[in-house]
């Protein structure tokens, strides 16, 4: 499946090297936290390689396809930029014929986060952010992620939050949700 699914990203992004690069990245950060979580490292592969694999689709292309999985309502309250990540799990479901929820959810939910994300959820969160390539990360968070997933994820929501506002983008509700229940979870940073 791994396999197949290189063969498919390689010729999909063929004119985005750059794009390409940040998801073997993803992965390679995906598996070593797998490695520390105990998460099947499998899953991690596969979710991390697949969850920008519509990325270089146009919104309406973005919408249409997430719309075949996923609520219009949901949909409708996520910002243009964060489509991607459901219509790349309609994807993963159709084309590939992953049908493992966690892997689904830790596709779907990579952008914006959620509330009570799983173990695998929590790490392509992670992943995607922290990244090699990510210039802005520090290495006080890249070591946070190894010694805990939930003070992680709360800091990059923290922190996805304060960019987007600082920018006058709009804000997941997803995203809100989360940061709401994950400062119960750590109690503040």
């Amino acid at each position: 499946m791994i396999k197949v699914v290189k063969e498919y990203l390689e010729d999909a992004f063929i004119t985005d090297k750059a794009r390409l690069k940040h998801i073997y990245n993803v992965e390679k950060i995906a598996l070593k936290l797998a490695r520390i979580y105990g998460v099947n490292e499998e899953k991690a592969a596969i979710a991390s390689l697949l969850h920008d694999a519509t990325k270089l689709l146009n919104h309406e292309e973005n919408l249409t396809l997430a719309k075949r999985m996923f609520d219009e309502s949901l949909l409708n309250s996520t910002p243009s930029p964060c489509l991607h990540a459901f219509s790349a799990a309609f994807l993963a479901k159709s084309k590939f014929n992953i049908d493992d929820e966690e892997i689904l959810d830790a596709i779907s939910y990579h952008c914006s986060g959620r509330a009570n994300m799983n173990k695998l959820e929590m790490i392509i969160y992670i992943s995607d952010y922290v990244e090699e390539s990510r210039t802005f990360v520090t290495e006080e968070l890249r070591n946070l992620a190894e010694v805990n997933l939930e003070k992680t994820v709360y800091k990059i929501l923290l922190d996805t939050k304060e960019y987007l506002e600082s920018n006058h983008k709009a804000v997941s509700n997803l995203t809100l949700e989360a940061i709401k229940f994950y400062e119960e979870i750590c109690g503040g940073i």
